[in-house]
C-alpha cells in the first residue's frame, strides 16, 4: 500500500527553501507551501501511477499541503484506464479543495483523457458554470480553453463562456485569457461576442491586451482590436 507517510517524505526530500519563497510570493492559498519544482513533482506523480494499488492512495490521501493537492490531480490525470466516473467520482471533490490559480490550472490541463469524452465531461461539469465558487468557476473556464477552443466545439465554448457570471478576479482572468484564444484561433468568432459588450469593461479589455500580444495575428487585426477597447 502506498503509504501516507511515505509520500510526505519524498515531497520533503524534493523540497527546497529558496523555491518555496519564491511560489509563496506568486500563489495566494491557505495551504503550507513546501517548495517543490514542477519537473520533480510531476516526475513523482508519474512513478505513483505504476503503483498498482493505485487507487488505495486516491481513496485515502491526505490534503496537508500545497503540493499535496497538486500531486493527487496529477496522479489522478495520468489515470487514463480509468471509467469516467470513477475520474468523476476523486475529482469532483478535489476541486473543492482548490483555493488558487495554480492548482485549478495544473490540474486541468493534465486530464487529457477528458479528449476521448468532451461531451460526457462538458455535460458533467456544466453545473460549475454558475457555482458560487471562485475556483470551481475558473476550474470550468479552464476546462473550456483546455479542451473545446478547437474547431468542433467552439460555437458552444464561447456560448458557455457568455454566460459565467463574472465579478471575482481569478474568475474573470480565466475568463479574458480563454477569450484571448478565441480572438487568435477563431476571430470571426470570437469578435461578435466583444462586439455585443457581454463582458464587463475589465474582461472585454484584458482579453483584447491578451490577444494583442500574440505573435499569431496580423497588426491590421491588432489595430482593430485596440479600436474595440472600452475606454
Amino acid at each position: 500500500m502506498i503509504q501516507n507517510a511515505k509520500i510526505n517524505q519524498r515531497l520533503q526530500e524534493l523540497s527546497e527553501t529558496d523555491y518555496k519563497a519564491f511560489n509563496e510570493k506568486l500563489i495566494p492559498t491557505n495551504y503550507e507551501i513546501r517548495g517543490i519544482r514542477m519537473p520533480a513533482l510531476k516526475k513523482l506523480a508519474k512513478e505513483l501511477s505504476k503503483e498498482p494499488d493505485i487507487e488505495d492512495y486516491l481513496k485515502y490521501a491526505e490534503f496537508t499541503t500545497y503540493e499535496h493537492v497538486l500531486l493527487y490531480g496529477l496522479v489522478l490525470g495520468n489515470l487514463s484506464k480509468l471509467p469516467m466516473e470513477t475520474v468523476f467520482g476523486y475529482l469532483d471533490p478535489l476541486i473543492l479543495r482548490f483555493d488558487n490559480w495554480a492548482h485549478v490550472d495544473t490540474i486541468t490541463s493534465s486530464f487529457k483523457v477528458f479528449k476521448k469524452y468532451p461531451n460526457k465531461v462538458l455535460e458533467h461539469y456544466l453545473p460549475l458554470k454558475s457555482d458560487e465558487g471562485e475556483f470551481t468557476k475558473r476550474f470550468f473556464v479552464i476546462l473550456l480553453l483546455c479542451f473545446y477552443m478547437e474547431e468542433k466545439y467552439i460555437d458552444i465554448a464561447l456560448q458557455h463562456l457568455s454566460e459565467v457570471p463574472q465579478g471575482q478576479y481569478y474568475v474573470d482572468m480565466a475568463i479574458a485569457w480563454t477569450l484571448s484564444v478565441g480572438l487568435v484561433k477563431f476571430y470571426d468568432k470570437t469578435l461578435p461576442y466583444l462586439a455585443q459588450k457581454k463582458y464587463t469593461k475589465f474582461v472585454h479589455n484584458k482579453a483584447i491586451q491578451k490577444a494583442r500580444e500574440s505573435f499569431r495575428i496580423t497588426p491590421e487585426v491588432k489595430d482593430s482590436l485596440n479600436g474595440l477597447k472600452i475606454r
